[in-house]
């Protein structure tokens, strides 16, 4: 990743991980016996760290828990949401004991989201999902900075960016309509940049990250906001000002 100044804010490994979690990436789940694939889970952070998932009700994996649990890795792929030639953002793996709760116990968790994130799709709990529950042991993040070894209390101790789940739908949006705009960005940087094609890569309250797509391969930048943005209407506005163009 290509900072144009090192002491460039940005997410912590930390927030950028609860960040994988809380929007709708695919997800491997790795038993002793067999390796399950999960399309989007819908993903929770309780304040004990414990992780909730929400998977269809016939899935193989519900055959494998017992009333014990069982220990499993979960690798998470955080996927860029524009068709990039490269859609591999980071991993997260998760070990731990995954196990089944009951009924009850499994709405309670969900009002308990509920309360903290108005999640949706929590609502299909019962009705097409089942939750299952994560109790982390070993936490793992990987990403262009590095790779990233994160205790239990410290994944529990900060929240993911408050754009996580926004940022797709705009990012797409970007690239589909505002292209013009993302060429404005680069020719206003102040540092020069890789030739290439501009691509949204990703947005969070402290900037915008470009993959640079060249015929020498890629390059990711993260151009900074001038300060964190607190809303998705101020992200919008940060942007434009990267470019030079008023957004009003």
């Amino acid at each position: 990743m290509i900072l144009l100044s090192p002491n460039t804010l940005a997410p912590s490994p930390v927030e950028r991980a609860r960040s994988v979690l809380a929007r709708p990436n695919p997800a491997t789940v790795t038993t002793s016996e067999a390796s399950l694939h999960l399309t989007g889970p819908a993903c929770h952070t309780g304040p004990d760290g414990e992780v909730t998932l929400l998977i269809p009700d016939r899935h193989r994996l519900l055959a494998l828990l017992g009333p014990e649990g069982h220990e499993v890795t979960i690798e998470f792929t955080d996927t860029a949401p524009v068709d990039l030639r490269d859609r591999v953002r980071s991993l997260l793996w998760i070990n731990g004991n995954l196990r089944l709760p009951s009924a009850r116990r499994a709405r309670d968790l969900a009002l308990e989201a509920v309360e903290d994130d108005p999640d949706e799709r929590l609502l299909d709990l019962g009705h097409g999902r089942t939750m299952v529950v994560l109790e982390p042991h070993l936490i793992m993040y990987s990403d262009n900075d590095g790779c990233h070894l994160l205790s239990p209390e410290e994944f529990t101790s900060l929240r993911a960016d408050p754009f996580d789940r926004w940022e797709g739908p705009w990012l797409r949006h970007l690239e589909r309509d505002h292209g013009d705009l993302l060429h404005a960005v680069v020719r206003h940087c102040p540092v020069p940049l890789p030739e290439g094609r501009p691509r949204p890569l990703g947005v969070d309250r402290y900037g915008l990250r470009l993959r640079m797509e060249g015929s020498d391969g890629d390059h990711d930048v993260l151009i900074p906001f001038h300060r964190p943005a607190r809303t998705p209407h101020e992200v919008a506005h940060r942007v434009h000002e990267l470019a030079h163009s008023p957004l009003w």
